[in-house]
């Protein structure tokens, strides 16, 4: 079984990630400028290109499950940031 059968038929692009990310960011009250969103912008893809070269070299480096397993885990907190999927309580 290849990596995109374990993830599912989703596909889901950095475009789309980021649009997440925006109206997460303007329902929060930041983002109300145009600077304030070319920031975040910057910030974010910065990010996911850090991320992305990570998960690359965990592919290259034949660790499938410990990528699988941090995808699975971006998965989660994307969830989160969109509202759902609640957050764990703290105890």
């Amino acid at each position: 079984m290849d990596m995109a059968n374990k993830l599912g038929a989703r596909k889901l692009s950095l475009r789309q990630l980021w649009v997440i990310n925006k109206q997460t960011a303007v329902a929060r009250g930041f983002g109300s400028s145009g600077r304030e969103l070319a920031v975040a912008h910057v910030a974010f893809y910065s990010a996911a290109r850090g991320a992305l070269k990570e998960l690359d070299y965990m592919l290259e480096n034949g660790e499938q499950d410990t990528a699988l397993r941090t995808i699975r885990r971006f998965g989660r907190q994307i969830k989160v940031i969109q509202g759902n999927r609640p957050r764990r309580k703290l105890q």
